[in-house]
């Protein structure tokens, strides 16, 4: 048997609550000192705030996609695609796994608008959790998305900036695929060989309160994908449908990119 082939079937190493709560503490952490504290650094050093923002907000989320392959690389697989895609479970999209992508996305994405209200309401009452003024707008529960909003924000026109289409690709892509490689490809299957059928709940609950972290006024709009995505990669044990659940993140962002273009 070749050495590529014994790698794929070697065993996970299970992962206990606790060390996944560190695995999920740990990063929470990063976010929250790149957001809180480096975002606003890089705007008094004369960062324009939407280069700050996507730099703080990009290299933590590109460290967890650093991690995923250092971790994966420590226990031992190769770094090619048929190893890669076996561990994270990038496999094949059936007609089912795409019903539930679709399903989980229109599901998860109504539920967020659902109880956006959530947000202000905890504003309201625990104001201390308001998101920061340099917080980029499209954060902030009750405001109205438009071009001049954004615009306001990035300080230049957004028709054909290819400067802001490029940072927004960078974005776009660590926090999806850097997150879905982290949680959802290497820390899932080996909490399944802890907790097993409810792995998914466990794992909900604490990538909830890695969102809290910096995102304090979402708990309650965030728990329905919280749960649900991790319910859904577990059940399909398929990375890529989570990945496709959760490009509803990059909705305003690809809104962003449609201006750049042109499109309205």
């Amino acid at each position: 048997m070749s050495t590529s082939m014994q790698l794929k079937t070697q065993p996970i190493d299970p992962m206990s609550f606790w060390k996944a709560l560190l695995y999920f503490g740990l990063p929470a952490l990063l976010f929250r000192i790149s957001l809180y504290n480096g975002l606003p650094a890089l705007i008094q050093l004369g960062m324009p705030p939407f280069a700050a923002y996507v730099v703080s907000f990009s290299v933590p989320a590109a460290i967890l996609f650093a991690l995923a392959l250092g971790f994966y690389k420590r226990d031992g697989y190769l770094l090619n695609w048929d190893d890669i895609k076996t561990r994270f479970r990038l496999l094949p999209m059936t007609g089912k796994d795409w019903l539930w992508a679709i399903g989980g996305f229109i599901v998860t994405f109504l539920s967020i608008g659902a109880l956006a209200g959530t947000a202000l309401m905890l504003i309201k009452t625990i104001p201390a959790i308001a998101p920061p003024d340099f917080f980029p707008p499209w954060s902030k529960p009750g405001v109205n998305f438009d071009m001049a909003l954004f615009t306001n924000y990035i300080g230049a026109p957004l028709k054909n900036n290819w400067g802001v289409a490029i940072l927004f690709i960078v974005l776009l892509f660590f926090n999806i695929v850097g997150e879905e490689l982290w949680w959802r490809g290497y820390i899932l299957p080996r909490q399944e060989k802890t907790h097993g059928r409810w792995t998914w709940l466990i794992h909900g609950l604490l990538w909830l309160f890695w969102h809290v972290a910096f995102y304090p006024w979402q708990i309650f709009a965030l728990l329905p994908i919280c749960l649900a995505l991790p319910y859904i990669a577990q059940r399909r044990q398929n990375t890529w449908v989570a990945l496709i659940i959760h490009l509803q993140n990059g909705i305003v962002l690809i809104l962003i990119l449609a201006m750049v273009f042109g499109a309205f």
